[in-house]
């Protein structure tokens, strides 16, 4: 008797899977909306090439505090490089208003693509997205074709 073909094979492994949901090492139950250490927000291809915000919008968290933020991915016209010069601020409104996460500053550490920077952070006050429910990336001072990639780590308090 013939064997009939299924078709292709497919595998699919964890790395193929993207999840918000916290990675639990220590094989015991991770409810989301506990005082967890997670992500809260992030910003890819964020774009320094003129001054101005990007929105970062919360991850399902009615209150938190910044604990963490962590920038890489430094790019030139799509291209790993230096963006040393450029600067930015976090910011829980837009234009630099608000409470300041993360202060102006330069990104100097960020001189290539594998660099993985992890910002001093100005505030660790309470947040609540009942009246921040958007993070703001502020770049103060441009240079031309760079971007970055931004993370905000921190407790979820809800």
């Amino acid at each position: 008797m013939p064997s009939v073909n299924p078709g292709p094979a497919t595998t699919q492994t964890p790395n193929t899977q993207a999840e918000l949901a916290p990675v639990n090492t220590l094989q015991k139950p991770v409810e989301l909306g506990t005082n967890a250490l997670r992500l809260l927000a992030v910003a890819r291809s964020v774009n320094l090439n003129g001054t101005g915000d990007t929105v970062m919008p919360v991850i399902n968290s009615n209150s938190f505090s910044v604990t963490n933020i962590v920038v890489t991915n430094s790019q030139l016209a799509g291209v790993g490089g230096s963006i040393a010069t450029a600067s930015i601020g976090v910011f829980t409104a837009a234009a630099g208003g608000g409470t300041a996460i993360k202060a102006q500053a330069a990104l100097a550490s960020n001189t290539s693509q594998t660099v993985v920077f992890q910002a001093t952070v100005a505030s660790t006050a309470l947040l609540l997205p009942g009246t921040t429910p958007n993070l703001y990336v502020n770049c103060g001072t441009a240079l031309a074709t760079a971007t970055c990639d931004v993370f905000v780590y921190g407790y979820d308090l809800t």
